[in-house]
């Protein structure tokens, strides 16, 4: 069987590992009774549910992996990190941000259960996110501790909404790449990241490969956001909000190419036979959607 093919089924089979329990904790959530808590559910689990690469909870497992450490282990905190990223989805559909009718080809939240409920089962799915990990990992206090630490620091004002803040006030302002990579290192690449060191610090790995798989994260994330826009290149306004129309096609391809060549030499500090993680760099390189 040709390598890519095998790698590519894989990684599906730990995508359908994250589904089945991120569908199962929000089914079996203890709630209090009553029919607008069972309508709350069903939002959360709308967008939950709805497809998606679970990228960033299947680094989580595959770093877990690197270690030897079980994905049991790392699932809870790997669902706390995709149901903070599914609250900022339900959020950034809604008509005072995005204002998007659809996502991954169903109809936005709020589409479905108003933009009461939409507004209401992000909050819930964010809070419910500390909660997991206040469950899973309450053997061990200072772990708790440490992992709400970097999940707090990634979604909160220092990562993911202060990038979003960034975002919506640098609408049709002239940036500079240096901006723009600030941007994103902050709106999509912190959650990235800390998927990635959240599961290291689980797998007790070193203090060193620790800081490697940070850089390694926050490398990958930000590799991801400059491809997207050479694939969207074309099919948008490539304003200055973009890489492509900062540095042009040709300047961003050679940027994606610095990125990912740092991203790789970061993981081979920590492993040198992580096949599956080498192969998500180098396809990200490579893909056509």
């Amino acid at each position: 069987m040709d390598l890519a093919i095998q790698l590519e089924q894989e990684l599906a089979a730990r995508v359908n590992t994250v589904n089945k329990f991120v569908d199962k904790y929000l089914s079996d959530m203890d709630l209090p009774q009553g029919i607008a808590i069972a309508e709350l559910r069903k939002s959360m689990l709308y967008s939950a549910t709805n497809g998606g690469k679970r990228f960033r909870p299947v680094l989580s497992v595959l770093i877990g992996e690197m270690f030897g450490c079980a994905a049991e282990r790392v699932l809870p905190f790997a669902t706390a990190v995709e149901l903070i990223h599914t609250y900022s989805l339900i959020h950034d559909d809604l008509p005072c941000m995005d204002n998007d009718d659809v996502r991954r080809g169903k109809p936005t939240n709020h589409k479905v259960y108003g933009e009461d409920f939409a507004l209401l089962a992000g909050d819930a799915l964010l809070t419910e996110a500390f909660l997991i990990l206040a469950k899973s990992y309450g053997d061990s206090d200072f772990l708790v501790a440490r992992l709400v630490r970097l999940l707090s620091e990634a979604a909160g004002i220092r990562g993911m909404v202060g990038g979003q803040a960034i975002d919506l006030r640098m609408q049709q302002q002239k940036i500079s790449k240096e901006d723009l990579t600030h941007l994103h290192l902050l709106k999509t690449g912190a959650l990235i990241r800390v998927a990635v060191e959240g599961a290291a610090v689980l797998s007790g790995a070193r203090p060193h490969e620790i800081e490697s798989l940070r850089k390694f994260g926050e490398d990958l994330g930000l590799a991801f956001q400059v491809a997207d826009d050479i694939l969207d290149h074309g099919e948008k306004d490539q304003d200055q909000r973009s890489f492509t129309g900062i540095l042009g096609v040709d300047g961003t391809k050679l940027y994606l190419e610095e990125v990912s060549t740092r991203c790789s030499s970061e993981l081979r500090k920590v492993s040198a036979e992580a096949v599956m993680l080498e192969y998500l760099v180098n396809f990200n390189q490579s893909r056509k959607h």
